[in-house]
């Protein structure tokens, strides 16, 4: 177990293997760059592609010119916290902004907050459980159909 920041970092305990998430976009918003490095590198060893943002106000900047499938919200961070973030992209217009996943990325999150503000549940960070993990963001891969 690491332990960084007054984080514990990982499980020591064996993982069972994971179907790769290749194609999926991932965006990881969390200002512990300890945490967000973990967190990328966890993501691109199931091969899903993940973009980073330290604070809400990036966060909102990279959605108005990407699209994800899945977000990791942090809650508290600088300039703009993640309950407000994940507001703001509620009220924004198309169905997109009002379906895109968004998990609470948190070690103490406000339940109430997170159902008032429509995020989509609540993933763990400390520790960061890589079954969890796995668990709540894979049903968002895009399948692509065969041809």
């Amino acid at each position: 177990m690491v332990i960084a920041g007054g984080y514990c970092l990982c499980h020591t305990m064996e993982i069972p293997e994971y179907s790769s998430l290749e194609g999926m976009r991932v965006l990881v918003v969390e200002d512990n760059s300890i945490l967000q490095r973990l967190t990328c590198h966890i993501l691109k060893q199931w091969h899903a592609s993940v973009d980073t943002a330290i604070n809400g106000k990036i966060a909102l900047e990279l959605m108005s010119r990407e699209i994800y499938d899945v977000v990791l919200m942090d809650l508290m961070m600088p300039e703009l916290d993640g309950y407000e973030a994940t507001r703001i992209i509620r009220s924004r217009e198309g169905t997109y902004y009002r379906n895109l996943p968004i998990f609470a990325f948190s070690a103490t999150p406000d339940p109430k907050q997170i159902m008032e503000c429509s995020m989509n549940g609540i993933i763990s960070k400390s520790p960061i459980n890589k079954e969890e993990l796995y668990q709540k963001i894979s049903p968002y891969l895009k399948q692509v159909p065969a041809r």
